[in-house]
C-alpha cells in the first residue's frame, strides 16, 4: 500500500532539523523493506506563523510498504522522531500517516496551512477521522504541519533542494564551505539553481546559521542538475549523507489576491493600489509609506535587510500604481505591509520648473525680476518675456518588477531569476 508520511515540529532554535529528521526516518523505513514512491517533500508552511521555529518547514514521505510491515515501519518512524527531536527545548513534534485515498481530503489543510493560522483543534479531528496512525508530543502542534505536508498538492511542488548534512562531531561548528566555489557553482548552474549567493551582500547563501545538523542546501527548478552542482563545491568537512528534496519553495503559494479592507494580519498577500504618501526614510534606512485603493489604505515597508531594494520603494511618489507583495504584521501604527516583492504598474510622470536655458550659450539664465524676463550672467543675453520652462524628472525608476535582496528573500517567494510561472502565480495582479 502507499502511505504519506508527514513530520513537523522537530527542531528548536537551539538545535535539530525535521528535514535530517525525515532523511534518517527514510533510511530507516527502506532498511525494514518500505521503499519510495516518491522523493521526500520538504512543505513550506506560513511564513508568519507565530510558533514556527525558523522557516516553517514540515516533511512527508511518500512510501510504498507491505501491510504486513507497515507497523514497523511506522513504529521505526516515530522512534527516530523520538530519539532525534530537540525535545528539551521545546519541540513538540507530531506524525501522521495518510492512505492515497485519503490524501484528496487534505488538501484544503494544506492550503490553508501555507496560507493561514490553523486550529489544532480541527486537524485532530482529521487525525481522528482519517489517518491511518498519528502520533504526537508536547503540545502537539506538530501534527499540523505533519498532516497539511501529507496533504500538499504534487502540482505545488515544483522545486527541489538537496541537502548535505554534517557529521555529528561537526553540529554547531563552523561551516566550511570555500565562498569561491559556491559563486563557482553559481556561474555554471545558476540557471537552473537559485539563490547561491547573494551578491549585493557578499555573502554565501546555501548555508544556514543555526546549530543544526544541515551544512548546506541547493535549490533548483532541475534535478538532474542537484549533484553535479554539489560536486563543484569545495567542502573542507566530512558528509554524513545528502538527501534530495521535492519542495513547494520558490512559488508563490503563500499569497492570496486581497484588497486593503480585507487584509488580515499573518497572511501573506498581494494588493494592487497607489502610492498615497511620499517615502519616509528612517535613520536605521528602513523605507515607509502609505498605498491605498478604493476600500483603505495600508502601511509598506522595506527594512533595511532587504538591501538596495529600499531605494527602489524610496524613489516612489504619491500617484503611483503598484502591486505590493508581502507579510501582515500588527505594528504600533496599525497593520503594516512587509513588502517582499514589488511591481511598478504605472509612474507618475513627475514635472519641475527649471529657469530657460541661454539661446547662444545654452546655461541657464537668471530671473531679471518678477514678470520682467531672465538674463545670461555669462554672455549677457537678455529676454524680456522669457519664462521658466517645464521639465520632466528622471526618477531614476522604470515600470516592471522588483525583489528584495537574496539574503531577505523567504523560502515560499518566488525569484524573479524564475521566468516560468509558478503554481500561485500574480504577474496580472
Amino acid at each position: 500500500m502507499r502511505v504519506y508520511i508527514g513530520i513537523d515540529d522537530t527542531d528548536s532554535k537551539r538545535s535539530m532539523c525535521t528535514t535530517y529528521v525525515a532523511a534518517v526516518a527514510l533510511r530507516r523505513a527502506e532498511s525494514l523493506g518500505a521503499k519510495r514512491a516518491d522523493l521526500p517533500w520538504l512543505v513550506r508552511l506560513n511564513p508568519n506563523c507565530p510558533y514556527k521555529t525558523r522557516g516553517n518547514a514540515a516533511t512527508c514521505l511518500p512510501l510504498e510498504v507491505e501491510p504486513s510491515v507497515f507497523g514497523a515501519v511506522w513504529n521505526s518512524v516515530v522512534e527516530t522522531v523520538r530519539e532525534l527531536a530537540d525535545l528539551e527545548n521545546g519541540a513538540d513534534p507530531g506524525v501522521a500517516a495518510f492512505s492515497e485515498e485519503s490524501r484528496p481530503l487534505l488538501a484544503g489543510l494544506y492550503l490553508r496551512a501555507v496560507r493561514e493560522l490553523v486550529e489544532l483543534e480541527s486537524v485532530l479531528k482529521v487525525c481522528e477521522s482519517h489517518a491511518i496512525r498519528y502520533w504526537a508530543f508536547g503540545e502537539s502542534r506538530g501534527l499540523i504541519g505533519a498532516a497539511a505536508a501529507a496533504g500538499a498538492k504534487e502540482e505545488t511542488l515544483t522545486t527541489y533542494e538537496l541537502l548535505a548534512y554534517r557529521t555529528r562531531a561537526m553540529w554547531g561548528k563552523e561551516r566550511l564551505i570555500d565562498p569561491e566555489s559556491v559563486r563557482r557553482m553559481d556561474e555554471l548552474f545558476g540557471g537552473q539553481t537559485f539563490d547561491n549567493y547573494d551578491y549585493d551582500r557578499d555573502e554565501v547563501r546555501i548555508t544556514p546559521h543555526t546549530p543544526c545538523p544541515v551544512l548546506l542546501g541547493i535549490r533548483s527548478t532541475c534535478v538532474e542538475v542537484l549533484s553535479e552542482s554539489l560536486s563543484v563545491l569545495r567542502i573542507n568537512e566530512p558528509l554524513e549523507f545528502y538527501e534530495v528534496f521535492k519542495t513547494n519553495q520558490a512559488t508563490d503559494l503563500h499569497y492570496v489576491v486581497r484588497d486593503l479592507r480585507s487584509i488580515r494580519p499573518l497572511e501573506s498577500v498581494v494588493v494592487r493600489g497607489r502610492v498615497a504618501s511620499e517615502p519616509r526614510v528612517t535613520p536605521g534606512g528602513h523605507v515607509f509609506l502609505k498605498v491605498s485603493d478604493d476600500s483603505g489604505s495600508v502601511t509598506v515597508a522595506a527594512y533595511e535587510p532587504t538591501g538596495a531594494f529600499r531605494w527602489v520603494v524610496a524613489r516612489l511618489t504619491v500617484g503611483d500604481e503598484v502591486a505590493v507583495y508581502g507579510s501582515v504584521k500588527i505594528k504600533p501604527e496599525g497593520l503594516t505591509l512587509n513588502l517582499e516583492k514589488l511591481h511598478v504598474l504605472k509612474l507618475k510622470e513627475v514635472y519641475v520648473e527649471r529657469a530657460p536655458p541661454c539661446p547662444l550659450c545654452k546655461k541657464s539664465m537668471k530671473s531679471v525680476g518678477s514678470r520682467k524676463g531672465y538674463r545670461c550672467e555669462r554672455c549677457g543675453y537678455i529676454d524680456p518675456k522669457a519664462t521658466k520652462v517645464r521639465k520632466r524628472v528622471d526618477r531614476g525608476l522604470v515600470e516592471g518588477f522588483y525583489e528584495v535582496t537574496v539574503t531577505a528573500r523567504r523560502h515560499l517567494v518566488r525569484p524573479l531569476s524564475l521566468k516560468e510561472s509558478g503554481p500561485n502565480d500574480h504577474r496580472s495582479a
